[in-house]
């Protein structure tokens, strides 16, 4: 391996940290993940809602459908973030 000290490449010396290892990573990899997508997921029904509503004239309605949309959406992003940074032992029959 080139660029690596005799002690770096035999194994000696530092233990070399990976980006699973350091929690504040972890959790921030998580949130910018998870926020972006919880911006597409509440925007785009509330605002296609809104925007049907300005065209079909049935003011609430299709706003409403667009919340409701939203909020189930977010739910389901909330969950699939949380099960994925979940740790799972095999051993305890998935629970940590």
């Amino acid at each position: 391996m080139p660029g690596l000290t005799p002690a770096q490449s035999s194994g000696g010396g530092k233990k070399q940290t990976t980006e699973s290892d350091n929690p504040k990573a972890v959790f921030v990899n998580a949130a910018l993940g998870m926020s972006w997508q919880l911006a597409v997921v509440v925007l785009l029904p509330i605002i296609g809602g809104y925007e049907l509503d300005q065209h079909t004239k049935t003011s609430p309605l299709f706003t409403l459908v667009g919340f409701i949309v939203a909020g189930i959406a977010a739910c389901l992003i909330v969950w699939k973030t949380l099960i994925q940074y979940t740790p799972h032992d095999p051993k305890n029959g998935g629970k940590t």
